[in-house]
């Protein structure tokens, strides 16, 4: 990941130019966070990402992390190699007519014959349905890939609300410091010896969240919690169900964050993720931006399109970016929030052709219309990153 994240460097250096952002000289760490929401938030996921490219920012950010519906959307993006360059031929996929069923049935019938088949195979082949897209390749496969996209986080929950994430190198516990090879996943271990070697999981089974045999096998290592020595398996879970952005793989000195853009696809209560997000910071004692109450409360029902909160010292700035918006909505106060979470519920059949083109340009329009902003807060990033480059030297 460091490695990736180096030549990342060169890459978004080259693109804050072309944006003329000043402080070229210290390149910030930016990250784009998709919510769950099911093929609401895939399709939304994938609209933002493609205006991040025609508006020239795509290449300024470092990762993506996604849960639940975003990581559909990520599945299907990192199934092309180049796919920054295009997202066109994803959004291509998504109005397009789809895998054949015939093949659906073809790896269901493969993968019954895995010890470990359950029902969360058929849902990931319903996922792959919806997304119109049957990806075999793994995650792992992006590992020695030059940084033309940026670096993908997969984001889940153990059962017990311990925050775990995918990398193409590592996978494992954020807040426990535990990671294993991804590639390994799945493979048989004895006190940290590999016994047998078995397929990773492809990406239709990423898309879903499962259980992960024996990790703490993997790991001969005393400091391995008991709750983890003491299990066969884990059951990775949606993190949607604690916290529906993934903020905790991004808050902290690991990765050095500067600059967190968070489009909200979520259905619930606006703002929840941030304060949870807040609440989750303040617990492990990572830094985290204020955020106003008062705007929360006089906001909630209502948003606007775009709101940033000022990260001071360590602390990231995150821009939040509500799908559905008071300029979007045209004003509709009174019918804005049912109205949209109806015709785009998380919970519902396929969405036709109409409806993936309405959220395509509702979300297209939102990165947009607040290209200036986004600009502004990428130099403000940047500025602040050679500063603290400055008080270090």
């Amino acid at each position: 990941e460091s490695n990736f994240v180096l030549e990342c460097f060169q890459k978004a250096k080259q693109s804050l130019s072309n944006c003329h952002v000043s402080k070229q000289d210290r390149v910030p760490h930016i990250a784009l966070l998709g919510s769950g929401g099911g093929e609401r938030a895939a399709v939304s996921l994938v609209g933002s990402l493609y205006q991040m490219a025609e508006e020239g920012l795509l290449d300024t950010l470092f990762y993506i992390g996604g849960i639940s519906g975003s990581t559909w959307a990520m599945s299907s993006l990192y199934g092309h190699p180049d796919w920054s360059t295009n997202v066109e031929s994803v959004i291509s996929e998504l109005i397009g007519p789809g895998i054949k069923k015939e093949d659906a049935r073809n790896w269901l019938s493969e993968r019954a014959k895995d010890e470990c088949f359950s029902v969360t195979d058929v849902w990931a082949v319903g996922i792959a349905l919806i997304m119109k897209k049957l990806d075999q390749g793994c995650l792992s496969k992006d590992v020695d890939k030059d940084a033309y996209n940026p670096y993908p986080i997969y984001c889940a929950i153990e059962r017990e609300s311990h925050w775990f994430e995918m990398t193409p190198h590592e996978a494992g516990f954020t807040e426990l410091g535990l990671f294993v090879e991804t590639s390994l996943l799945g493979s048989k271990f004895e006190d940290g010896t590999l016994l047998e070697k078995k397929p990773e999981m492809d990406m239709i089974k990423l898309q879903v969240n499962r259980e992960v045999s024996k990790f703490a096998l993997y790991l001969a290592d005393d400091s391995v919690p008991r709750f983890l020595q003491s299990k066969e398996e884990i059951y990775l879970i949606d993190a949607g169900l604690m916290m529906n952005v993934p903020y905790p793989p991004f808050l902290g000195e690991k990765r050095g964050i500067n600059l967190i853009i968070a489009p909200e696809f979520s259905a619930g209560k606006m703002f929840e993720t941030l304060t949870l997000a807040r609440d989750y910071a303040a617990k492990v004692g990572k830094p985290f931006p204020k955020i106003d109450d008062k705007i929360i409360e006089k906001d909630r029902d209502f948003p606007k399109d775009c709101y940033v909160f000022e990260g001071k010292g360590k602390e990231p700035t995150i821009i939040y970016m509500p799908l559905f918006n008071r300029r979007n909505c045209k004003g509709l106060r009174l019918f804005f929030w049912p109205s949209s979470m109806d015709e785009f519920s998380t919970f519902q059949r396929a969405y036709n052709n109409k409806k993936i083109n309405i959220l395509l340009e509702m979300a297209k329009d939102n990165i947009k219309m607040n290209k200036k902003t986004l600009l502004e807060e990428i130099e403000k990033a940047a500025n602040k990153a050679a500063k603290v480059s400055q008080r270090r030297s």
